[in-house]
């Protein structure tokens, strides 16, 4: 069974991410890495969909904040999707992690389209008795958001 007990990032989806980081930075005093845009290809409901979204982590931690957004109708449109959106969890098995939390319940929503089909990268899970989602990210992915943290490309 996959263990949601240790998040490293809560995400909230936000209408503008710039403006978010300005207002949440002037009443906090929280800092943030560089804002990222990113195209993706997710895989939904089996079918490869493309999206856009920009976003970025706060510095601090050890629960860092993430504010995204992204056009109407995508997953990171404020009207359908805004304010706290999911908590995100390192993953040694995303395939592993998402089965067992499938067993428990769980709907995955979607995830990072594999080029042979399939799921890699991340995904998102949703659990029958809570509204909010479970990200899951593959350590895989760890370099990427470690050369991003120290000042560098993001990917």
């Amino acid at each position: 069974m996959a263990l949601i007990t240790d998040p490293f990032h809560s995400g909230i989806v936000v209408a503008d991410v710039e403006e978010a980081m300005a207002e949440i930075s002037a009443s906090t005093g929280m800092t943030w890495h560089s804002l990222q845009s990113l195209d993706l290809n997710l895989l939904v409901d089996g079918e490869v969909v493309s999206a856009s979204v920009r976003f970025t982590y706060s510095v601090e931690g050890p629960v860092q904040l993430e504010l995204a957004d992204g056009p109407k109708g995508s997953f990171w449109d404020v009207d359908l999707y805004g304010g706290l959106n999911h908590l995100g969890y390192w993953t040694e098995d995303l395939h592993g992690d998402i089965a067992a939390l499938q067993s428990g319940g769980c709907e995955l929503i979607y995830g990072g389209a594999a080029e042979g089909g399939g799921l890699e990268g991340f995904a998102f899970l949703v659990p029958p008795a809570a509204g909010i989602r479970i990200e899951l990210i593959d350590v895989a992915m760890r370099p990427a958001f470690d050369r991003w943290f120290a000042g560098g490309e993001f990917g």
